[in-house]
């Protein structure tokens, strides 16, 4: 059994690490495309464009998994097929399910795996790439100057050089203009020759030393007060905020940057404040009831009640309106609890479900590979496919219901487990039984069938 169970786990080794790598990458591409140009335009350094990809690596790594899953077991189970060694394991008097046993049981293994690494290591990871990417965004693009263009970037500064040399750390620029509104009660204008600028990159200030220039100084609270002052040599120092990529730390986290533990937590937290706003409500309800209907109308003395209704009545319906806008206030209060709730379980359920999709891939693949037939792989690959794409346009629509309260968390999560299981279960009675339903001859057969009674 040992030798049997080895053999076939070393031939699905290769194949995972293989898909795993590949959908990882297709993933990691894409994440590319879409943020690298956003990214460097900020002038960050190499680590931490690097930290951004790694801390993203963890939420491809928990829908990699599963897809590599599927294509290892299709991979290796059409292999031994087409080999023959399938048949040869069954005429020794090893069955279907008992050849299929180590898989699952790895597959039973990489779930366990997937929901510890969802629960633990997922959420912090999102924590942290959130924190990172509004880092990135709040930072400052680095000074890019262009000879013969107005530099507005600056706060209280306007730049303008018309020639610049440029090397790693430093620009060497001529015929320097500077428009300085640093100050309220004074304006000044700066004129060089040439100067060098660079930037400090630990605290973000920037350096400018001029030389052979001219300061036209204008007191705006006394306009006759101007001053002209020339220079042959003159530092002036900028800060610049935000040049300088700041680390920021939050204890607020979403609800993918937490823990299933976390979020049933929050769930009866909500659960106990929604109970609370239907007490206020009920109590609002029978204030009202109680102050201004407890007496039957025959109660009242006609004589000296008369007079008086008309400003009771006015009363009752003023309290009645205020009475309304306090419920509705607290319907709305309760409607987003419920929805958070919504919300809160779909992701609770999601950490599950995706990792159990391991063993539902496995019933997938296993029977798709041991059917397929000489020529029909890619055949066997299409419709594994096609399991793949009703998984997840089930799970993302599940989802989407789900966060609007049209459908239950659990439903939404797991019905896609549920339909691409049975279609495993029942591709695994095939296999048992020895079906071909992935055959060419079958197929065609079918075709033209389904062509004969269209026609008819």
């Amino acid at each position: 059994m040992w030798v049997l169970w080895r053999y076939i786990l070393k031939e699905h080794i290769g194949p995972f690490i293989f898909a795993n790598c590949v959908i990882t990458l297709v993933f990691v591409l894409n994440l590319v495309f879409r943020e690298l140009p956003r990214i460097l335009s900020r002038g960050l350094g190499f680590t931490l464009v690097v930290e951004f990809f790694f801390l993203n690596l963890a939420w491809i790594v928990a829908l990699a998994v599963p897809m590599a899953v599927l294509v290892a077991a299709l991979m290796a189970f059409g292999r031994l097929s087409g080999d023959n060694e399938i048949t040869a394991m069954k005429a020794s008097g090893i069955s279907v399910l008992r050849i299929m046993t180590p898989v699952l049981f790895m597959a039973v293994v990489l779930a366990l795996f997937l929901v510890w690494f969802n629960n633990a290591v997922l959420p912090e990871f999102n924590h942290r790439a959130r924190l990172l990417a509004s880092d990135i965004a709040r930072k400052r693009p680095t000074l890019t100057l262009e000879a013969g263009v107005l530099y507005r970037d600056l706060p209280n500064y306007t730049l303008l050089v018309q020639n610049i040399v440029e090397t790693p750390d430093t620009a060497y620029v001529d015929s320097v203009f500077i428009d300085d509104n640093s100050e309220p009660n004074a304006s000044k204008f700066i004129t060089a020759d040439r100067g060098k600028i660079y930037l400090n990159p630990r605290n973000g200030q920037l350096t400018l030393i001029l030389y052979d220039g001219i300061m036209y100084e204008l007191n705006l609270d006394k306009m006759e007060e101007y001053r002209q002052l020339r220079f042959p040599k003159q530092v002036l120092s900028i800060m610049v905020p935000d040049m300088v990529m700041e680390r920021s730390n939050s204890e607020y986290r979403g609800d993918r940057e937490k823990s299933a533990g976390m979020m049933r937590i929050e769930i009866s937290d909500n659960s106990r404040e929604t109970q609370a706003a239907l007490g206020r409500m009920s109590e609002k309800i029978m204030r009202f009831w109680n102050t201004w209907l407890p007496q039957p109308p025959e109660s009242l003395d006609r004589k000296h009640s008369a007079p008086e209704f008309p400003l009771r009545l006015s009363r009752i319906l003023t309290e009645h309106q205020r009475l309304r806008q306090e419920l509705a206030a607290e319907k709305t209060f309760i409607d987003g609890l419920k929805r958070k709730n919504y919300e809160l379980s779909v992701e609770v359920h999601k950490k599950y479900s995706i990792p159990f999709a391991c063993i539902i891939f496995v019933l997938i693949g296993a029977p798709l590979g041991m059917m397929a037939r000489k020529g029909s792989m890619a055949m066997a690959a299409g419709i594994s496919f096609g399991f793949f794409l009703l998984y997840w346009a089930t799970l993302i629509g599940g989802e989407e219901l789900a966060d609007k309260g049209l459908v239950s968390p659990f439903m939404a999560m797991w019905l896609a487990n549920l339909i691409v299981g049975v279609g495993g279960i029942y591709l695994l009675l095939q296999a048992i039984h020895e079906g071909a339903i992935l055959s060419v001859r079958n197929l065609k057969s079918l075709w033209r069938g389904m062509t004969e009674r269209w026609r008819t």
